[in-house]
């Protein structure tokens, strides 16, 4: 028994440091059971090959019906890869058998986010508080639809519970520029994200953002090049920058950012890949 842990830890660890392959290599020399599916099909998901990764996930599940991971693995591969019909039908699934997990309920709520479906999406999110990416969908949800005052409460009970975690800060600051307020109430709350988190783009951006409201077009500048460096395809980033620009009299950059803004906008309303799915398995 301990020596089968010691392996699944194993194989768990080079999964983590997204040596897929090595894990592959290593599931070969050990008997087949419901645990070895489920690592399977996080090697074959981090090898980007859906259709194995679902295979083994329910070969997980046909053994151990009632394992909770298992379900959550399969929902997951769904998710991530814009599925979210299936990720729902999948966690709906397991919410029967494990009503009160909040892993599941936290799927729930990022199939329906994925749908836009914000009611419920909001509902399962927040019941599974103070998951930390729970929490950062439920406001990014919050200040996408204006509820800047919910937000912001959330943000403040959020940076009590984990004073560390860069999502209070940030979605604070998210909520503050919402509401308009000055940019010496929002400032030090996105350097702390920033601070927590260096290569957390929309911190960059928002902070570009408030500059660039409170016209301090200089200070605009650097934060949201940063911010485009960190997140070429981050949109709000590109219109802003050639905003400032624009303001500036720098009609050439202007124009280049402008045409970047167009360019990843068109991308962005181009049909995305799914998976097919019936019951679990991609085409």
């Amino acid at each position: 028994m301990l020596a089968a842990l010691f392996f699944a830890a194993t194989i768990e660890q080079l999964i983590s440091a997204g040596q897929y392959q090595q894990a592959l290599d290593a599931l070969t020399r050990e008997e087949k059971d419901a645990r070895w599916h489920l690592l399977a099909s996080k090697a074959y998901d981090g090898l980007n090959q859906p259709g194995r990764a679902v295979e083994e996930a329910e070969a997980a599940l046909a053994i151990a019906p009632r394992w909770e991971a298992a379900h959550l693995q399969l929902g997951m591969i769904f998710l991530a890869r814009n599925t979210p019909e299936a990720a729902l039908d999948i966690f709906n699934d397991a919410r029967k058998l494990f009503p009160d997990a909040v892993v599941i309920r936290l799927g729930l709520g990022l199939a329906f986010k994925d749908l836009q479906r914000w009611d419920e999406a909001e509902s399962e999110l927040a019941a599974c508080w103070p998951n930390p990416i729970a929490f950062d969908s439920l406001l990014t949800i919050l200040n996408f639809r204006g509820k800047f005052e919910e937000a912001r409460d959330l943000s403040e009970r959020f940076t009590r519970t984990a004073p560390r975690d860069w999502r209070g800060h940030y979605h604070l600051a998210a909520a503050k520029d919402g509401l308009r307020e000055e940019g010496k109430t929002i400032v030090p709350l996105i350097q702390k994200a920033i601070d927590l988190k260096p290569d957390l783009a929309a911190a960059h951006a928002l902070l570009g953002k408030v500059a660039l409201r409170e016209g301090r077009l200089a200070d605009a500048i650097p934060a949201l090049e940063q911010a485009i460096r960190l997140r070429p395809d981050l949109v709000q980033a590109h219109l802003q920058l050639a905003q400032t620009y624009q303001k500036l009299g720098r009609t050439v950059e202007a124009d280049k950012g402008f045409a970047m803004v167009r360019a990843l906008k068109e991308k962005e309303a181009q049909p995305r890949e799914k998976l097919s799915y019936g019951r679990g398995k991609p085409k």
